[in-house]
């Protein structure tokens, strides 16, 4: 297994991966208010927070993804560094299963948000690959 100072540099060393992911983070906002001339310009309705709720579960399904991945990476070398012992086959299976599992779950609440809320915006188009258009 590994020590505590390793897993401190596990840690961190995820973290530097995922700083980009974070910062990202900051296009999720669909609108921008501004007040011009004691007027409110760009203001945000019922239709930018459901961009909001899209925009955070996008966001939400693609951190989880690339943790989904390496989670199975690590499962696979514990399935492979465990030679001899049958216990930890046995985690490492668990681990990479509970992953895949969990993981299909999410894509599926994923897909039932990503439908309803295109469903709720009038004029909105159904699908995946559609955007939500407010109108």
């Amino acid at each position: 297994m590994l020590s505590s100072t390793d897993m401190k540099i596990l840690w961190f060393t995820c973290l530097a991966w995922f700083l980009p992911l974070i910062s990202s983070a900051a296009s999720i906002v669909p609108c921008n208010p501004k007040i011009v001339n004691g007027v409110m310009v760009d203001n945000c309705g019922i239709c930018e927070a459901g961009k909001l709720l899209l925009n955070v579960s996008d966001w939400l399904v693609m951190v989880s993804g690339i943790l989904v991945v390496l989670i199975i990476i690590g499962g696979g070398l514990i399935l492979v560094v465990s030679t001899g012992n049958v216990s930890a086959k046995g985690s490492a299976r668990k681990l990479i299963s509970t992953a895949l599992i969990g993981y299909a779950i999410l894509l599926g609440a994923w897909i039932l948000v990503d439908t309803f809320m295109k469903f709720l915006i009038p004029g909105s188009s159904y699908g995946l690959n559609h955007p939500l258009i407010c109108p």
